[in-house]
């Protein structure tokens, strides 16, 4: 077949896609209508469960609460009529039916949360519903999109609708701290035809910025004691930083959201270094947030540029370790930017330890299951928003075929305070409405054959 004709059964797939989700559509609202009381009543129940990972515990690998996450969506699973497999404790999946046929697609999300702020106003683990809002820790990040994937499936099952694709959904448990849950699953099921993160805004994320964590070391000044910032675990940037010298500490503490101490401790408590001159590159390597002292400054219009800062800076016997991440734009490879940075680190004579390397992905907008999702989300919202790039990461890496899709409104305000309501940050609130029209968007795509998937680039 030809591209012509090929593209050609693409958009008549996507107009046929189109109107049967107009039929669809008192169906679903009908099914919303019906169930949204038991909706938010099962999310703030989850959220109740303080899902954090921990890693030695025995028994389960991410911990007994992270168990009790899991066993929570297994039982929902099953009350829907469901099938259920529990992959070790690591992810649950479930699906229509065991004989489900057809194109594999993989919807996942994750069960597992970020330890808590000290400055949530509402309990973190209450599940608290404040006007139109969900409130807890985990509920944007990621359990309200959980949540709207099981009731989705649900619909099809309640309604007795046949799906022609095999839809799963994977509920992680480990995605806050290392995604070996989605390598373990994957390694045991295979890669899917295509896998959706529901784990960002919509319309479509396609595309994440690729990671690499290093750190650079260097001899201490004589005259500094100790250095140690300090942090939740999850956090980018370290919360507080202690630099002791003489018998004498400073401290620098988080101002607010943007705040980094570690770099104010860094211009205001020097030097720190015994070299002065590797000691005033550690102040410029501190302002340097687009990496151009180690080469790596690039730039690309979907992705925007590089990004680098200082997140972690501690003591260890005579060396000042100081903890870098950096994002790459996606036309820049990790594999690419190594050889460069280890070049660098070299020359301003520094000694160099990877960390980690997260590779990023990319999937062009004109791909046709990515121009299907937005369509889909555009339509049905009355909006005009476009597939973006963005530097966090999410189980979308793991796929070799995928994107996000949802479950966020990306132009909601929420009626909080400054720094509140967020993902990873204090007061967790999810939309309610947002919640259903998410539930919408996990329903209306599966009914019919899932076009062609694109490599990515």
């Amino acid at each position: 077949m030809s591209m012509y004709a090929t593209k050609i059964r693409l958009l008549k797939t996507s107009k046929i896609l189109m109107e049967e989700k107009m039929n669809w559509k008192e169906e679903i609202d009908g099914y919303l209508s019906q169930h949204k009381e038991e909706i938010v009543r099962k999310l703030c129940e989850f959220v109740q469960i303080p899902s954090i990972a921990q890693f030695d515990s025995g028994a389960y690998p991410y911990g007994p609460d992270c168990a009790r996450a899991l066993d929570f969506c297994a039982d929902l699973c099953r009350e829907k009529d469901l099938t259920v497999v529990n992959h070790d404790y690591r992810c649950v999946e479930a699906k229509l039916s065991p004989q489900a046929k057809g194109r594999r697609l993989v919807i996942a999300s994750h069960a597992d949360v970020v330890p808590v702020d000290d400055d949530d106003i509402y309990p973190p683990f209450g599940g608290t519903v404040q006007g139109d809002y969900i409130v807890g820790r985990g509920v944007v990040d990621d359990k309200g999109p959980l949540i709207a994937t099981l009731y989705a499936l649900a619909f099809f099952k309640e309604k007795q609708i046949p799906l022609n694709n095999d839809i799963r959904l994977v509920f992680g448990s480990n995605e806050e701290s290392g995604m070996d849950d989605m390598r373990y699953y994957l390694e045991k099921e295979g890669q899917p035809d295509w896998g959706l993160a529901v784990d960002d805004d919509f319309p479509v994320t396609n595309g994440e910025k690729g990671q690499i964590q290093f750190t650079l070391s260097a001899r201490k000044h004589p005259c500094v004691d100790s250095v140690v910032s300090s942090g939740k675990r999850q956090r980018m940037i370290h919360d507080r930083c202690v630099i002791c010298r003489g018998g004498e500490c400073a401290e620098e503490s988080r101002q607010d959201a943007s705040d980094n101490p570690i770099v104010r401790a860094v211009e205001k408590h020097g030097p720190l270094l015994a070299d002065e001159s590797a000691d005033a590159l550690l102040k410029k390597l501190c302002a340097d947030t687009n990496a151009a002292l180690l080469g790596l400054d690039r730039q690309d219009e979907v992705s925007g540029r590089t990004l680098l800062r200082l997140y972690q800076l501690h003591t260890q016997d005579d060396e000042l370790v100081c903890s870098f991440d950096i994002r790459l734009p996606v036309s820049f490879p990790v594999e690419a930017a190594l050889p460069i940075l280890k070049s660098a680190a070299q020359d301003l004579r520094f000694s160099l330890e990877i960390t980690k390397l997260n590779p990023g992905y990319y999937v062009p907008a004109t791909d046709p299951m990515v121009r299907l999702l937005t369509d889909l989300y555009n339509n049905e919202t009355d909006s005009n928003d476009r597939p973006y790039v963005m530097g966090a990461c999410t189980y979308a890496r793991a796929f070799e075929h995928g994107c996000g899709f949802g479950g966020g409104n990306p132009h909601e305000v929420k009626p909080f305070p400054a720094g509140h309501g967020g993902a990873h940050g204090p007061d967790e609130a999810h939309n309610i409405p947002v919640l259903l029209t998410a539930i919408k968007m996990y329903t209306m795509p599966w009914a019919t054959p899932a076009p062609p998937c694109s490599c990515r680039f």
